[in-house]
């Protein structure tokens, strides 16, 4: 005679509804989950001496030991959601380190599609310099070998080329430099001290912009106030009206199919390729502008873009910024004209410039005249 220890089919019901998909069960392997925990629980029932069967308190403290495994599963994701909006949160508060004085550890660039942006270094003493440039998993890919400098600060100067000669993937890469003032080479400390001027994107990250070195806000040694003088601090969007300013750069709104502004202007001490990136309002790519050397010149340069994307489609409504890469470096971008009016967009006031009526952000404004 064969007995049924369970007496109920309901209990195999119970743990067939707990059945977890293929997905969330590889995402519990490594841990004793609701799922698992349940399948104990039936398998002791239906295996238990039917002249012997559990006693009620028993059965009814593992039901509650279940409970709080629901709990802490529950508590889990509460606090994994917290941490993400934390991260989250971090991107944004990038913006409150524009104006203020911070110094940091730099030692990455970012290439995007297929132009280096960033890298520094500073010399205390005249050196022979070495560089080398390694990917995410630690391989190094280009080693550079910039010869005798002078004492003073330099821009890492990279083609974006392994050694090789490929083109390397666009993401993020590291380097160290390696200097030698007579005593051999030794590792030269990448910091950099100087005012955030802006937020730059690369790569859907943000990073602090300073004099054109980008630093990344995880890499800030130090905060302090820029002393400025009490007419500057005070000034408001309104005291620019009437005033001829300079600035750095200037952004696009896209809308009713058309594009506002004037057209993308940039300074070149000779004529050289230039990648232009068109960037949304969260620092992705949406176009990029490749110019030859031969369609360049000595001087400043213009380039109107016609607000589509990469695929040539027309671009969703909002604000674009941009970013302009020479094959020497940063290309300088400098424009002037009269604010004649305020525009708010998203709850932000920007300063509309010049008869092409280009959107100039306050933090741009780098001279009052």
């Amino acid at each position: 005679m064969t007995i049924d220890a369970t007496g109920n089919s309901s209990l195999a019901k119970l743990a067939g509804s707990y059945k977890s998909n293929d997905v969330e069960k590889e995402k519990s392997d490594d841990y004793l989950g609701r799922e698992a925990f349940l399948k104990m629980l039936v398998a002791q029932l239906q295996n238990q001496d039917p002249l012997n069967p559990m006693e009620g308190s028993d059965f009814s403290a593992q039901l509650a030991q279940f409970s709080s495994l629901e709990q802490l599963i529950g508590l889990n994701k509460s606090m994994q959601s917290m941490a993400d909006a934390f991260a989250s949160s971090s991107e944004t508060d990038a913006s409150a380190y524009i104006g203020k004085e911070v110094t940091g550890n730099v030692n990455f660039v970012e290439v995007t599609s297929g132009a280096p942006s960033g890298g520094y270094y500073k010399l205390s003493n005249p050196s022979e310099v070495m560089v080398s440039i390694s990917n995410a998993q630690g391989h190094v890919v280009r080693t550079l070998y910039p010869g005798q400098k002078t004492a003073g600060e330099y821009r890492l100067e990279w083609d974006g080329k392994d050694n090789s000669g490929n083109i390397v993937e666009d993401g993020s890469y590291t380097y160290q430099v390696l200097a030698n003032s007579g005593s051999g080479y030794a590792a030269l400390p990448t910091t950099i001290t100087g005012k955030v001027d802006g937020i730059t994107y690369q790569n859907g990250k943000a990073y602090l912009d300073i004099d054109g070195v980008l630093l990344s806000p995880d890499a800030i040694t130090k905060v302090s106030n820029v002393k400025a003088d009490a007419a500057e601090t005070s000034m408001t969007a309104l005291d620019y009206l009437g005033k001829n300013i300079s600035y750095s750069s200037h952004l696009f709104s896209v809308g009713a199919n058309s594009v506002s502004g004037s057209g993308m202007k940039f300074d070149l001490t000779k004529q050289e390729n230039v990648v232009i990136n068109i960037l949304d309002s969260k620092g992705n790519v949406v176009n990029t502008v490749e110019i030859l050397a031969e369609n360049t010149v000595a001087g400043q340069n213009e380039v109107k873009w016609d607000g589509t994307d990469s695929s040539g489609n027309p671009v969703s409504d909002g604000l674009y910024s941009y970013s302009i890469k020479s094959g020497s470096g940063e290309a300088k971008m400098s424009e002037s004209g009269d604010v004649t009016g305020i525009k708010y967009v998203n709850g932000t006031q920007y300063l509309v410039v010049g008869k092409d009526g280009d959107l100039v952000s306050m933090a741009s404004v780098t001279e009052i005249k």
